[in-house]
C-alpha cells in the first residue's frame, strides 16, 4: 500500500511543478514550442504516475480484503 502512496504523491507533486511552469510559461503570442511540448510531457508523465498509483491502491485494496 506504501508503493501505492508515493507513487500518488510523487505524481500530484510532478503535476503541480509542470502545471505552474506551464501556466507562468506559456505565451500565445510566440506559438507552441519545445518547451511547452516538454512541459505537457511532464504533465502525461505525472499523469501516469497517479493512474498507476490509484491502480495500485485499489489492487492492494482488494487483494487485503480477499484475505
Amino acid at each position: 500500500m506504501l508503493k501505492a502512496h508515493v507513487m500518488m504523491a510523487f505524481g500530484l507533486l510532478m503535476a503541480a511543478i509542470y502545471a505552474v511552469r506551464l501556466a507562468s510559461g506559456f505565451s500565445l503570442s510566440d506559438g507552441f514550442g519545445l518547451g511547452e511540448a516538454y512541459l505537457m510531457g511532464g504533465l502525461g508523465l505525472a499523469g501516469a504516475l497517479l493512474w498507476s498509483g490509484w491502480k495500485e491502491r485499489r489492487y492492494a485494496k482488494r487483494i487485503r480484503q480477499e484475505s
